[in-house]
């Protein structure tokens, strides 16, 4: 028996529809489950009465509610139970005092609303006032977010110089009261990001990610208005309750609103909305508008429960015996599905759902992530709509789940989980895993914890039987913000990004920044592009005594399904660390990837000593094994690859690294002394290093600092040393003094020493060099910068000389426009930077600029001709409320290699209901060599809205091109999806559904073929009288891919097919049900690839009659006519059906169908007939 991917998907949905409705279609083989006794009958039907008939209960008429005033005090225990308005049981005290609430509450336009257990907590910083960049001196006004302040007892504002010396460090702290404001002056430093942090009374705190003060905060914040955004990238402070909505409108300017003891602002209408999570008890929420004319003090009476539980589920399994020409063979079918989701009184929070759609029952929970283009398609539009059921039911995800089964048992910050996780292997630099699984993760930490907010104990381990591999790609920054992954077909929701700072000599990491989804960069899935919220720059800056900067890389870890192979293999790992005391850390990590051929292995122990939060020592050893982590290296935004390979083989590194503070060493100055040491054996491999026979056993080491001499003079040094055994090295050494002549002017002053060699280097690469560098650096006004350095070879040795010469500056046009630019010349060239850049409050952005690096190299490319540089242009631009564009475009010329990447965007939204998206990138790369192609990706969306009408649409396009590295270029990819709900009335319902998928590939991402699918669904369902009900379905289906049967790999039927079905059912009373179904196929199938389309058009008719006694017994008999056109043959099928309901919850069913096909005219399998076993179960 074969399902397409439609009926699996609408088994699939099948669960969300009887959560919203409580209404269940079932198949044709399986008994009705309208239960006649729950119908709105004037009249019960016999075998329906309560055991209760006839019995007379007196009910007095109740008192008039309408506001009286409050009594002094409300005795006993009383209470009032209303449901959808209606008074059913009441105490009338309690009942007068609701009722007189709600009365107010409503003359006011004010809603409170309990919103039950479970939500999440949020917590935000805001910058108040019009956007604007700030710096040192400038006064800066912050707003506390959050709608947990219940469980809060104190909050801070931390400021943090991201290029202090030494690393980042906190310069500043400023107390703020939780959801309250704060007024500040901005410290001194060099790049200052700001911090909130609240703290629970034992200590543990929560806080938000750095926002950047030297940029414009771009988030669509309303000043002083509630926004409901969370920015919190660190959680410790356990909370557990519910939450409690107040919202109102029309409130007159000048009047001030007042709940829970809070001030609340009102938008530019006068509306207002907060919400707060509180702990279980009884509250009474106090609401007040005062002033302008208006006066309204309310109290509600609210209840938080300490437990609260919502469920529903079903089980369907069938066994049954298939007579095959002859042959008896038996199958099994089955189906899982429930969702449940609450919180204990002990606090445990506990989510779970199954819904393994329709398969063989040892398939049921296997990973439902078939490589077959429908797949892609749901990529793109996973809300996909299918045949309407009229009931306008929609479905919500709580469960992130890649597989059939997701559960997740919570409390205070520890959990157990099966679904969809992010590996999160941390505290260590050598073990680390990026990869985002499906499977078993848990976490524990202790509930005491260290001075710095630790747990003083910490447990983390997963598991997992990946059916993708893994993918890393490593990009050097470009100047610009569009970066193409090397491959397409993500699988949704894998990607993690990061930013580096990598020594481009050894490759050695030197800091690693996490990126957010939604905030630091967009992704599309299904072409493989991240285009980043900022441009990313190439390098860090220049090195006052000599060498190169560090180097800026995106490194993009993500998951994908291969397209004509299985994966099949484990991932697991986990992490223990405790700390002994408030300065004492130990901790131990390992990670394993098997993957049935090769297993990777990664295991290490680490032990850190940390005297205060920016003093620290760390030690760690490590021992790899197997056949290393890959990865791919691009130097223009991916438009070519270079592949880098694992280290083969076992390998151990050790790593030490410390940094003290100035301060915590008793050293009465400012500054920071930082070293460190790191060995590595050939073979060696983790996710960022790879140790091959190439370079041998490696050694690094290192010390650094910079020391305030006096409040004028900053003195720094550095030496690195790295080593390895087939003979190379790389020392360098430099010092450094800054002084501050004027406050205008500051001079500095240093000293380099390099000494390297390289096996495989010129005879000018190898040998030492001596250079000293002075710069000059002078303010002219609040608005102008200028600049000029010098560097100059005192002594060389082999090594050729870097001397160099430039002037630069910088020039604040506006309050939106500044300039830079830079220019110099020397012994590797001309070189020069300039940069034109545009921001302002209402979110638009321009930036031009040209760079030409000396000296510099592209992967995999060796210079020939002249280096003419590279061009990176781009912005955003609001046009109005309505219409947003964007656009960017790289131009690079590295001698005859020409690179071009241009991307182009554009948002338009006319009116609140109707939003579109287009979006257009371009990529193009010459030589003279082996690589000449383009690349042409289009991704178009659009979507409108409103009571009655929704329509939703997708294009993603992309072709390539050519040549590269020598290999032919020529894949065309086209996924389109177009969905559409129509509400003809209260009764009747109508469905559009598009979907086509058109590839020519050479199936390493995807498959090769051609899919389309167009469905077209009608639903009448009377509310008043639903005795008739009609399902109406048109569907033209393409498959040229092949229908997959059981799981199986190979291609199968290929079909073209036009398929018309109605479905109907009528109740004569409340025991009987007649039904019918009536379809139509025109259709061209060819078994394989090789094969010619032959016709095979069919009529299907059905006409069934059920019989249901109330708890007792469902009986079906259905009689099926399949009639073949062109052989002119008809068959005869009987389905029969008999179910006992073991309880109100559970039936057991044998029946027998006598024909050999199923009711879906696009199953072409012929192999349904035969003797079946199915019990169903709901609840």
């Amino acid at each position: 028996m074969s399902f397409d991917p439609v009926v699996r998907r609408l088994c699939t949905s099948g669960i969300a529809i009887a959560a919203s409705s409580g209404l269940w279609l079932m198949p044709s083989n399986t008994a009705a489950q309208t239960d006649p006794c729950v119908a709105p009958y004037a009249t019960l039907p016999a075998g329906c009465e309560p055991l209760s008939a006839g019995e007379v209960t007196t009910i007095t008429t109740g008192e008039n509610t309408e506001p009286v005033s409050l009594p002094a005090s409300i005795s006993g225990a009383g209470f009032s139970l209303t449901i959808n308005g209606q008074t059913l049981v009441s105490d009338r005290t309690v009942e007068s005092i609701a009722r007189q609430a709600d009365i107010k509450l409503a003359d006011a336009d004010i809603r409170v609303s309990f919103d039950g257990l479970g939500h999440d907590p949020r917590l935000d910083l805001e910058i108040s006032g019009t956007p604007r960049i700030y710096g040192p001196g400038d006064r800066i006004q912050l707003q506390s977010a959050l709608n947990y302040p219940a469980y809060v007892s104190r909050g801070e504002i931390r400021f943090i110089d991201r290029a202090a010396p030494g690393g980042p460090k906190t310069i500043m702290t400023a107390p703020i009261t939780p959801n309250g404001q704060a007024n500040v002056t901005v410290p001194e430093g060099r790049d200052i990001y700001v911090v909130h942090r609240v703290y629970d009374e034992k200590g543990r705190y929560d806080e938000t990610a750095p926002l950047r003060l030297a940029a414009l905060d771009q988030r669509p914040l309303a000043d002083g208005v509630e926004d409901g955004s969370d920015n919190t990238i660190r959680r410790r402070i356990p909370v557990h309750g519910g939450a409690v909505t107040i919202s109102g409108s029309g409130v007159v300017p000048g009047a001030t609103v007042t709940a829970m003891g809070e001030r609340v602002a009102t938008d530019g209408s006068g509306g207002f909305v907060i919400q707060r999570i509180l702990p279980p008890g009884d509250y009474g929420i106090d609401v007040k508008v005062n002033g302008a004319g208006q006066s309204t003090a309310i109290v509600r009476d609210v209840e938080v429960p300490s437990s609260q539980w919502i469920y529903v589920g079903t089980a369907d399994l069938t066994y049954g015996i298939r007579n095959d020409d002859g042959d008896r063979s038996t199958y099994d079918r089955g189906r899982l599905a429930f969702f449940a989701d609450g919180r204990t009184a002990t606090g445990f929070r506990i989510t779970a759902s199954a819904d393994t759609g329709e398969d063989e029952v040892s398939e049921l929970f296997h990973r439902l992530n078939k490589k077959d283009p429908q797949s892609v398609l749901d990529q793109i539009d996973p809300d996909d709509l299918y045949p309407t059921y009229g009931d306008d039911s929609t479905i919500e995800d709580r469960t992130p789940t890649s597989g059939a089964i997701f559960l997740r048992v919570e409390r205070d910050g520890n959990y157990l989980q099966w679904g969809d996780f992010d590996a999160e292997l941390g505290g260590s630099d050598l073990v680390r895993n990026d990869r985002n699984l499906y499977g078993f993760s848990g976490y524990w930490g202790s509930p005491d914890q260290t001075s710095f907010g630790e747990p003083k104990a910490a447990l983390l381990a997963y598991g997992a039987k990946p059916d993708q591999l893994p993918q890393r790609d490593v990009f050097l920054g470009t100047g610009g913000s569009v970066y193409f992954l090397d491959r397409q077909e993500l699988t949704n929701g894998t990607e993690n990004l990061f930013i580096q700072l990598r020594d481009p000599d050894t490759g050695r990491v030197i800091e690693t920044t996490p990126l957010v989804v939604g905030r630091d960069y967009q992704i599309n899935y299904v072409q493989g592009i991240v285009t980043l919220t900022e441009p990313l720059q190439s390098g860090s800056g220049t090195r006052l005594g000599g060498g190169d900067s560090a180097e800026v890389v995106l490194v993009a870890q993500y998951e994908y399904t291969p397209a004509i192979s299985d994966v099949d293999g484990y991932a697991y790992g986990g992490r223990a660390e405790a700390w002994l005391n408030d300065q004492w850390r130990v901790g131990v990590s390992g990670m394993v990837e098997q993957t049935g051929v090769d297993d990777q292995s990664l295991v290490g122990v680490d032990l850190m000593y940390r005297l205060s939060e920016n003093s620290y020592v760390k030690a760690e050893v490590a021992k790899s094994d197997g056949p290393g982590f890959g990865s791919n290296f691009s130097s223009n935004g991916g438009l070519v690859f270079d592949s880098i390979d694992g280290a083969r083989g076992s390998g151990t590194a050790t790593k030490i690294d410390a940094s003290f503070e100035l301060a915590d060493l008793g050293i009465a100055r400012d500054g920071n002394i930082s070293a460190y040491f790191e060995e590595r054996s050939e073979g060696f491999s983790s996710l960022d290093t790879q140790v091959t026979d190439t370079t041998g056993n490696e050694t690094f080491w290192g010390i650094a600092g910079q020391i305030a001499a006096s409040e004028a003079v900053d003195l720094s040094f550095a030496y690195d040393s790295y080593e390895n055994e087939v003979g190379e090295f790389d020392k360098s050494a430099a010092i450094a003094a800054k002084v501050a002549v004027t406050e205008r002017l500051t001079v500095a002053a240093g000293l380099g020493y390099e000494d390297k060699k390289d096996i495989s280097g010129s005879e000018t690469e190898n040998g030492n060099r001596t250079t000293i560098s002075a710069r000059a650096h002078y303010e002219l006004n609040d608005r102008a910068t200028i600049y000029g350095f010098g560097r100059s070879t005192i002594t060389r040795d082999g090594l050729e000389a870097d001397d160099r010469i430039g002037l630069g500056g910088s020039y604040r046009f506006s309050d939106n426009w500044t300039a830079t630019g830079e220019v110099s010349d020397g012994d590797k060239g001309v070189g020069g930077r300039l940069l034109a850049s545009y921001s302002d409050e209402a979110g638009n952005t321009f930036y031009l600029g040209y760079e030409l690096e000396p000296g510099r190299e592209v992967a995999g490319r060796t210079l020939s001709g002249q280096d003419r540089g590279q061009v990176v242009s781009g912005g955003r631009r609001v046009v109005n409320e309505q219409v947003t564009v964007f656009g960017e475009g790289t131009y690079d010329v590295f001698g005859d290699y020409r690179s071009l990447t241009q991307s182009y965007g554009l948002t338009f939204e006319p009116v609140d209901a109707w939003s579109s998206t287009v979006a257009i990138e371009v990529g193009q790369v010459k030589d003279d060599f082996d690589s000449d192609f383009e690349r042409r990706a289009i991704s178009l969306g659009t979507r409108y809205a409103n009571e009655d009408l929704t329509v939703a649409g997708r294009v993603e396009m992309r072709r390539d091109e050519g040549i590269n590295s020598g290999n032919p270029l020529d894949t065309d990819t086209l996924f389109l999806t177009l969905d559409s709900s129509y509400k003809i009335d209260e009764r009747q319902r109508l469905v559009f559904s598009f979907e086509h998928a058109k590839t020519k590939t050479d199936e390493s991402d995807v498959l090769d073929g051609t899919f389309t699918e167009l469905t077209l669904g009608y639903a009448f369902r009377p509310i008043d009288n639903d005795k008739l009900n009609v399902l109406a379905r048109y569907r033209y289906l393409e498959d040229l891919y092949g229908q997959r049967v059981d799981d199986d790999d190979e291609d199968g039927i290929r079909q073209r097919s036009h398929v018309l079905s109605v479905d109907a059912s009528y109740d004569l009373n409340p025991s009987w049900t007649l039904g019918g179904k009536l379809g139509y196929r025109l259709s061209e199938t060819s078994a394989t690839e090789t094969d010619p389309f032959v016709s095979n058009d069919a009529w299907l008719a059905i006409a069934n009659a059920r019989y249901h006694l109330p708890h007792e017994w469902d009986v079906l008999l259905e009689m099926r006519k399949l009639a073949t056109v062109q052989s002119d043959s008809s068959e005869l099928g009987v389905l029969a059906a008999a179910y006992k309901h073991v309880n109100k919850n559970v039936q057991v069913g044998v029946g027998y169908n006598f024909g050999s096909f199923s009711d879906d005219l696009t199953d072409l399998t012929r192999d349904d007939e035969g003797l079946f076993l199915n019990v169903v179960a709901s609840f």
